[in-house]
C-alpha cells in the first residue's frame, strides 16, 4: 500500500514537472513582430478596373443582410405590432438602407385612399372624415365648387323669373284676400250690431252708431241703461273678434312664408337636382359621398337666402373688412391626404416629429378679438401622409419632443388617428375646439436609432415590445476578403455618385479600404459607416481639385486622412509638449523599480489618440491587500477596478499557496486627474507590482498594454494602433535609441494597422513591437530575466524573478511575525 502511494506521488510529480517544463518553453519564446506584420495592406491589383467609372454601384446594402431580411419580414407581415426598429450607430446609413429596401420590396398592388374632411351639417364642431379612392378627393372638391358656383349664379335669376314672381304674387294675393275677407266679416257684424270700425294711429276703434251717425260720449251717457248695456256687449263682442283676427294674422303670414319657402325649395330643388345629376357617376357611386351630397342638398334648400345674397355677406357689417371665412366655406372639401400622384404606398420620413407634425393640428384665425376655426383649418400630420404606407422616424428625435411618445403609442395601439390639440389635452386654453372624426390607419412604422435606446425602451416600456416586434440590427463592419473588397469598391462607387465626387482610381479605392480597416480597429474587417467614408472621399476630392487632378488618387486620400488627423491633434500636441518639457513625467530610457509605462487612449469627438501613463507600485508590510489609489478617490471606473482585483487574484494564486502574503501594495497612475477606466493597463500594473516585490528594475524604454486573467494570460485590448503610435511619437521626438518599443497582446496582431512612420522605424530596427500571451513573457522582456518555474520540490531557479519574489515574501513574513510578537510581549527593559 505504501509503495503504491509512493508511486502515485511520483507520477503526480512527473506530471507537474512536465507541465512546468512546457510552460518554461512557452514563456521564454519572445515574439518580435516584423514591419510587414504591422499593417494589412490592400493590393490595388485585386481590382479589375482602373477607375470607379468602369464599375456599377451596388444595389443591395453592403453587409446589412441581417437587417435587410428583418425589414423584409416586417414589411411582409401585415398584422398589428410588426413594426420595425432599425438599430445601429450613427453614420451607418440606416435611413438610406431602409428607404432603399422599401423602394424595392413594398406592395405596389396595395390600394391607396384619399382622406378628406367635410362639414358636419348636424354639428359643426364634429367634422366628418371621408375615405375616397386615390385621386377622387381633388375631383370631389372641384365638382362641389362647380356645383356651389352654379347655384350662386342660377338661384338669383331663378327667383327673379316671371313664373316664380307670379306664384309669389298669387300667394300674397291669397293672403291679402283672406285678411280683407276677415275684416269685411267683422265690419258686417259691426253694422248688424249698429257699430262701425275706424282705423286710427293706435289701431282700430269701434264706435256705436244711431241713424248712421256716430254716438258721442255725452249722447251715450244720456241713453237708457238697458240700451247702454246692449251697446257695450256689442262693442265687446266686436273688440274680441278684432283681437282674434289680429292674433291670427301673424299665423297667416307665417303660413304664407312657409308656402313661399316651399315654393322656393321646389324651384331651387329642381335646379339643384339637375346640377347634382351632372356630377360624375363614379363619384356618386361612393357611399360616403352620396350621403354627404344628400346632407349638403338639404342644407342648401334650408338656406336658399344665402345664395341670393339676402342672408349673409362676406364682409363684416361693423368693420367693413372681409370675413375670415366665406359663408360658403361650409360646402368646401378639405383634402388632407391626396394620393392622386402616387401609384405606390407612400414612404414618409418625418425629421421633426413634434406633437402637431405627427398627428396633425387644428389652426385658428383671429377675428374681432377672438380666434375661430372650422374644418378647413384641419392640417394633416405624418401619420395621415403615411397612411397606407410607411412612416420612418428617428427615435431620438421622437423621444426628445415633449408629450409625443404617449400620443405616438396611443395611435399605434388604437390603430386610428385622433386629432386632439395639445393645449386642449392639457386644459390650458379656451379656444374653440373641434372634434374631427378619427381616421383608421393601415401603416408600418419604422423607427431608426441606436441599440442602447432599443434595449432601454424594451426594458422600461411594456408597450414597446407589442408595437415593435421586428428588430433590424445593422452590422457595423464586414469581413475583409478579396470578394468583399470588390463589393466594397462598388459601395465606394455608390458613395461617390451620392456625394458627386470625382472618380477614384483603384489605388485610392485600396487606400480607402485600408483606412476602413483602421477605423474599425481590425485589419481583417472593414467599417460600413457611410458618413465617415464619404467624408474622407469628399476631402480627397477637394485635394484632387486643388491639384487639378481628374481622378482621386491614393495620395489625395492619404492627404485627406493626414489633414483630418492634424485638425484634431491640438490636444495631443499639448500633452506631448508637456511630456517633452518634463511637466508630465514619462521616462523612455533607463530602468526603475516599481515603475512602468502603461498605454491609454483618449477619445474626444472623432479624435482618438494614445498617450503613455506612468504607473507606479509601492510595497510595504501588510496583510495581502492591493490598494487601487484611483478607486480610493473615486477616479477608477468599474473595468479598471476589476482589472486590479484580477491581478490581486493572480498574486494570491501564484504565491499564497505555501505561505501568506505578508505585504500590502498600492498602485496608481501618476499625474492622472481624471477617471481611469478599462482593464488594458492591468498587465502593466501587475508588472510594476512584481517589480516592486522582487526589487527588480523594469526597462522604461518599453511600454506595455494588455489585460490579464487570473492565471496571467494576456488578453486583447482596444485602441492598439493609437497606443503604439502614441508611445512612438514620444520616443521619436527625443530620438529613437533602438531599444524602445511596445508590448501588446498576441491576440491583437490581427488589429494592427499602424501608420507608415512606425512601420519604417520597425523595419530599420529603431523601434520594436512584441506580441505576447503571458505575463511571464512581458517580465522577461522588461528585465532580461526569466520569471522561473518551480521544480518538483516547488523551488524556483536561482536568479529568477519568482525566486526573488518568494524570498521577499519570506522576509516580509518574518518581519511581520517579529513585529506582531513584539506588540504582544511589549518592549524589553
Amino acid at each position: 500500500m505504501k509503495s503504491l502511494r509512493s508511486k502515485t506521488n511520483q507520477q503526480r510529480k512527473a506530471k507537474v514537472s512536465s507541465r512546468y517544463s512546457a510552460q518554461v518553453g512557452q514563456v521564454t519564446a519572445e515574439t518580435k513582430l516584423k514591419a510587414t506584420e504591422l499593417f494589412h495592406p490592400c493590393d490595388p491589383a485585386l481590382f479589375d478596373f482602373k477607375t470607379t467609372e468602369e464599375i456599377d454601384s451596388t444595389d443591395n446594402p453592403l453587409g446589412l443582410k441581417r437587417a435587410a431580411e428583418a425589414i423584409k419580414l416586417g414589411i411582409g407581415i401585415p398584422n398589428k405590432g410588426f413594426n420595425i426598429f432599425v438599430m445601429g450607430s450613427a453614420g451607418l446609413g440606416k435611413l438610406s438602407m431602409t428607404k432603399q429596401l422599401l423602394s424595392q420590396h413594398f406592395d405596389t398592388d396595395k390600394t391607396l385612399s384619399d382622406w378628406c374632411y367635410v362639414n358636419n351639417f348636424a354639428n359643426n364642431s364634429k367634422p366628418v372624415a371621408l375615405q375616397l379612392p386615390a385621386g377622387m378627393g381633388l375631383r370631389l372638391k372641384e365638382n362641389l365648387q362647380v356645383l356651389i358656383e352654379g347655384l350662386k349664379k342660377t338661384v338669383p335669376s331663378l327667383l327673379q323669373n316671371d313664373k316664380f314672381i307670379n306664384s309669389i304674387d298669387k300667394l300674397q294675393n291669397e293672403l291679402n284676400g283672406k285678411e280683407i275677407a276677415a275684416f269685411q266679416a267683422i265690419e258686417a257684424r259691426a253694422k248688424a250690431k249698429s257699430c262701425i270700425l275706424k282705423r286710427s294711429h293706435k289701431g282700430y276703434v269701434i264706435h256705436p252708431v244711431k241713424k248712421d251717425k256716430v254716438i258721442s260720449k255725452e249722447e251715450f251717457e244720456k241713453l237708457p241703461e238697458d240700451e247702454r248695456k246692449v251697446i257695450d256687449e256689442s262693442v265687446e263682442e266686436l273688440r274680441q273678434m278684432l283681437v282674434n283676427l289680429i292674433k291670427q294674422v301673424p299665423f297667416w303670414d307665417q303660413e304664407m312664408r312657409g308656402k313661399k319657402d316651399q315654393l322656393e325649395r321646389e324651384f331651387v330643388a329642381s335646379t339643384l337636382d339637375y346640377l347634382i345629376g351632372q356630377l360624375p357617376a363614379d363619384i356618386m357611386a361612393v357611399e360616403c359621398i352620396e350621403q354627404h351630397i344628400e346632407k349638403l342638398k338639404q342644407h342648401i334648400l334650408n338656406n336658399i337666402p344665402l345664395f341670393n345674397g339676402s342672408l349673409e355677406t362676406e364682409v363684416n357689417e361693423y368693420t367693413g373688412q372681409k370675413l375670415s371665412f366665406s359663408p360658403f366655406t361650409i360646402y368646401e372639401v378639405n383634402i388632407i391626404v391626396d394620393n392622386s400622384q402616387h401609384n405606390s404606398p407612400p414612404v414618409i420620413y418625418e425629421d421633426n416629429p413634434t406633437y402637431a407634425n405627427l398627428i396633425g393640428r387644428i389652426e385658428h384665425k383671429g377675428e374681432l378679438g377672438t380666434f375661430i376655426t372650422n374644418f378647413t383649418l384641419i392640417k394633416p400630420g405624418a401619420f395621415h401622409r403615411a397612411n397606407g404606407g410607411y412612416l420612418i422616424i428617428d427615435v431620438i428625435q421622437l423621444l426628445n419632443k415633449p408629450f409625443v411618445w404617449d400620443v405616438f403609442k396611443r395611435t399605434l395601439l388604437s390603430e386610428e388617428i385622433k386629432i386632439q390639440p395639445l393645449e386642449q389635452q392639457l386644459s390650458v386654453t379656451a379656444l374653440t375646439a373641434l372634434e374631427p372624426d378619427a381616421i383608421p390607419i393601415d401603416i408600418k412604422v419604422i423607427l431608426v436609432g441606436d441599440r442602447m435606446t432599443y434595449y432601454l425602451l424594451k426594458r422600461y416600456d411594456p408597450d414597446f415590445g407589442q408595437m415593435f416586434k421586428v428588430q433590424a440590427d445593422c452590422s457595423e463592419e464586414i469581413s475583409r476578403t478579396p470578394e468583399s473588397c470588390r463589393l466594397f469598391s462598388r459601395f465606394i462607387k455608390a458613395l461617390q455618385t451620392e456625394v458627386q465626387a470625382r472618380p477614384l482610381d483603384r489605388s485610392a479605392v485600396a487606400r480607402l479600404i485600408e483606412h476602413a480597416s483602421r477605423l474599425v480597429e481590425d485589419g481583417e474587417k472593414m467599417t460600413l459607416h457611410r458618413d465617415t467614408i464619404s467624408g474622407i472621399m469628399l476631402e480627397a476630392n477637394y485635394w484632387a481639385e486643388q491639384q487639378a487632378l481628374k481622378l482621386i488618387t491614393a495620395a489625395a486620400v492619404e492627404q485627406a486622412i493626414d489633414t483630418r488627423r492634424f485638425r484634431s491633434s491640438y490636444l495631443k500636441e499639448c500633452i506631448t509638449d508637456n511630456i517633452h518639457r518634463g511637466i508630465s513625467q514619462i521616462q523612455v530610457e533607463g530602468e526603475t523599480i516599481g515603475q512602468i509605462n502603461g498605454l491609454s487612449v483618449i477619445c474626444l469627438d472623432d479624435c482618438l489618440f494614445g498617450r503613455p501613463s506612468r504607473i507606479t507600485a509601492a510595497v510595504h508590510l501588510g496583510q495581502s491587500s492591493v490598494i487601487n489609489i484611483e478607486r480610493e478617490v473615486d477616479l477608477s471606473g468599474p473595468s479598471h477596478s476589476k482589472g486590479v482585483m484580477i491581478l490581486t487574484a493572480f498574486l494570491r494564486e501564484q504565491y499564497e499557496q505555501q505561505q501568506p502574503l505578508a505585504f500590502s501594495a498600492t498602485l496608481t497612475f501618476e499625474q492622472s486627474y481624471g477617471i481611469v477606466d478599462g482593464d488594458s493597463a492591468s498587465a502593466a500594473e501587475l508588472c510594476a507590482l512584481l517589480s516592486a516585490i522582487a526589487q527588480v528594475p523594469l526597462k522604461q524604454s518599453i511600454a506595455v498594454t494588455g489585460a490579464i486573467d487570473q492565471h496571467g494570460n494576456i488578453e486583447a485590448i482596444g485602441g492598439v494602433n493609437e497606443k503604439i503610435e502614441g508611445f512612438f511619437d514620444i520616443c521619436n521626438a527625443d530620438g529613437l535609441t533602438g531599444e524602445q518599443g511596445v508590448i501588446i497582446p498576441k491576440t491583437n496582431t490581427v488589429h494592427l494597422m499602424v501608420n507608415q512612420q512606425v512601420r519604417q522605424s520597425v523595419a530599420k530596427g529603431q523601434f520594436h513591437i512584441w506580441a505576447v500571451d503571458h505575463i511571464h513573457q512581458i517580465m522577461a522582456l522588461l528585465t532580461d530575466q526569466q520569471m522561473g518555474t518551480p521544480n518538483t520540490k516547488g523551488h524556483y531557479p536561482p536568479h529568477s524573478i519568482n525566486a526573488a519574489i518568494v524570498l521577499r515574501i519570506k522576509q516580509m513574513n518574518k518581519a511581520l511575525s517579529h513585529a506582531i510578537n513584539r506588540s504582544r510581549t511589549g518592549p524589553k527593559r
